[in-house]
């Protein structure tokens, strides 16, 4: 639990650090929509889970094993995610 929580959170940060650091101004709605009308979105959410390696390797050099395998989870719930939206 004490790694799948920051896990979940911080690809959702950097997503939103990513809208706000776009120099676009428009709500974030209209992003969203923007970006899933380009095909963008699924790409660009799957690239804000790569600071969750970060995370992962701090817990793991740290050996915080068990907060490295939620950090992974997470990984995984993301990956489920993206795959379950492109199928559908």
């Amino acid at each position: 639990m004490t790694g799948f929580v920051p896990g979940l959170i911080i690809p959702l940060v950097v997503f939103v650090l990513l809208y706000f650091f776009s120099k676009q101004e428009v709500s974030l709605s209209e992003y969203l929509q923007t970006l899933w009308q380009l095909g963008a979105l699924l790409k660009i959410l799957s690239l804000c889970v790569l600071p969750n390696l970060l995370l992962f390797l701090n817990f793991y050099r740290q050996k915080y094993d068990l907060a490295a395998r939620g950090v992974i989870m997470a990984t995984f719930v993301y990956a489920f995610a993206v795959m379950l939206v492109k199928v559908l």
